[in-house]
């Protein structure tokens, strides 16, 4: 079980490589993980991830992980939100 206040990122420049495109930054992704958050088990082809949703300087955004141990988790993905996803986040932070 990971504990959500003391994670580890871990990523590559071939990380960081890929979520340029989507024009996320690496201090959005800790940013993501430093605010309000909503973590996700997911299963992709039988390896377990986290899809986190969270806010970053106003973007919603979907940052993927994948645990390596037990605070390590490996970057391998950030983007922009859809907007059904957006919706979800923004209902669930409303005060």
């Amino acid at each position: 079980m990971v504990n959500w206040n003391n994670v580890k990122l871990v990523y590559g420049e071939n990380t960081l490589d890929h979520i340029a495109p989507h024009k996320v930054s690496l201090s959005e992704v800790h940013n993501v993980l430093e605010g309000y958050f909503i973590p996700t088990r997911i299963n992709v082809s039988g390896i377990i991830r986290y899809l986190i949703l969270g806010e970053s300087y106003g973007r919603v955004l979907i940052v993927i992980l994948e645990p390596l141990g037990t605070n390590e988790l490996l970057l391998i993905t950030a983007f922009d939100a859809p907007d059904s996803k957006k919706n979800l986040y923004r209902k669930k932070t409303k005060i």
